[in-house]
């Protein structure tokens, strides 16, 4: 699974490379809002469909009827949200630099497959098949880089072009999953079909909420701001992005963990992982920003340049974000949705609330400092709320000496191993 995420984000890294140097930040910003659209349909459609999922699993004798139901359920679902997607963009045509129709419909095209890579790959975790999970990734990121650079070796690097080589991306992964045996193809079970979206819906205000949380920003930048703001803040959230990748992959992999034994083993075991996911990301956030720093004006150009410093105000946020992710998952398994849905409304407000008055004062930055602020204040409500459910305190989710200490020395054997900054 780590070999393929880092697979996947080198292809990420070239894949941005290409289109930061194929396109002003004017045409990135048009191309990532027409993406952001169909990601949006995505998200806000899927119904939570995924949280359902894994909040069923629990229950044996439905998992083959969960698995059996992830494509049909992605395709249709998918179709919808893509048709009312297509359907707001053609009433908003002409305002808030909404882009043209045609570019959004031909982004929306990979809504449906997008949402069965989805529900399939939450399948694949659940059943601890991470590697067909990652490979699925990695075929994603593939598939892309390579139209690109093919596009852009025949000269015919569009934002068009990029938009269709990112639904490229989506049948990719869709493809090798049922190549690879990790989509059943077969009829689904009406009923656990309906099950499944019913409990999805009660989460679901949540799961949109969070969603909104990460890329309501977006929006409102290219409402209040323009396109030209949004292509060099998003590139810098894809940056700072990079920084969760190790730590996202550890909560991937360690999933099937939190879901054994009671609700107090559980909440050991969160902590555990809580603990070293902080660690790994405080490491992560540091080379992400110092990279970053150095690296953005020779690979990215210096009309991206102010992207390093959007970058240093985002990556605190994506390490809260990031090392709590344990902590939603434990959530979840409650079955509550209070728990689940509340914290990510109220976030959402202040993200949305910060934005519209910091933006206009500030630009890109206002919108990098409101969301990690309201990224805070997410995490805040869910370490309380673990605190609330397992009666553990706050404390056993930071690291101990000893744990850091460990963990130093074990980075520090590693770039020795690389024989880094010594002589050959």
């Amino acid at each position: 699974m780590l070999l393929a995420r880092a697979g996947t984000l080198a292809m990420g890294i070239l894949a941005s490379i290409v289109v930061a140097r194929a396109l002003p930040p004017e045409g990135r910003g048009t191309y990532y809002m027409a993406v952001t659209v169909a990601t949006a349909a995505m998200t806000l459609g899927h119904l939570s469909v995924d949280q359902a999922q894994t909040a069923m699993w629990a229950r044996e004798g439905q998992r083959p009827y969960l698995d059996a139901n992830s494509l049909p359920l992605g395709l249709v679902i998918g179709s919808a949200a893509a048709a009312v997607a297509i359907g707001l963009g053609l009433v908003f045509q002409g305002s808030a630099n909404v882009p043209d129709i045609s570019l959004l419909a031909t982004a929306c095209a990979g809504v449906p497959l997008g949402m069965s890579v989805f529900y399939g790959t939450n399948i694949m975790v659940l059943r601890s098949r991470t590697g067909v999970a990652g490979r699925a990734m990695l075929a994603s990121a593939v598939a892309q880089c390579l139209c690109l650079v093919l596009l852009g070796l025949t000269g015919h690097l569009t934002v068009q072009t990029v938009v269709i080589a990112w639904v490229v991306s989506m049948a990719a992964p869709l493809a090798l999953l049922i190549a690879a045996g990790g989509v059943t193809v077969g009829l689904p079970d009406l009923g656990v079909a309906v099950a499944t979206c019913a409990k999805g819906l009660r989460l679901h205000a949540g799961s949109a909420a969070a969603y909104l949380l990460l890329r309501s920003d977006v929006f409102l930048l290219n409402a209040l701001a323009g396109p030209r703001e949004v292509g060099i803040y998003t590139l810098a959230v894809t940056l700072a992005d990079l920084s969760r990748v190790a730590v996202d992959v550890l909560s991937q992999v360690t999933l099937s963990l939190q879901f054994d034994g009671d609700v107090s083993e559980s909440a050991m075991v969160t902590a555990r992982i809580v603990r070293f996911t902080v660690l790994l990301g405080v490491a992560s956030a540091v080379t992400t920003v110092t990279a970053v720093s150095i690296l953005i004006v020779p690979l990215y150009g210096h009309a991206y340049a102010a992207a390093a410093t959007l970058v240093g105000w985002l990556v605190p946020g994506v390490l809260l974000l990031s090392a709590a992710r344990p902590l939603s998952n434990f959530l979840l398994r409650q079955r509550s949705s209070r728990l689940v849905v509340f914290p990510s409304l109220i976030a959402l407000v202040v993200n949305v609330g910060l934005n519209a008055v910091a933006i206009p004062i500030w630009g890109a930055i206002g919108c990098a400092l409101a969301s990690t602020v309201a990224y805070g204040t997410l995490v805040a409500f869910q370490v309380t709320y673990f605190r609330r459910v397992s009666g553990l305190g706050w404390t056993c989710l930071l690291p101990t000496s000893v744990e850091t200490a460990r963990f130093t020395m074990e980075v520090k054997h590693r770039f020795k191993a690389l024989r880094i900054g010594g002589v050959p």
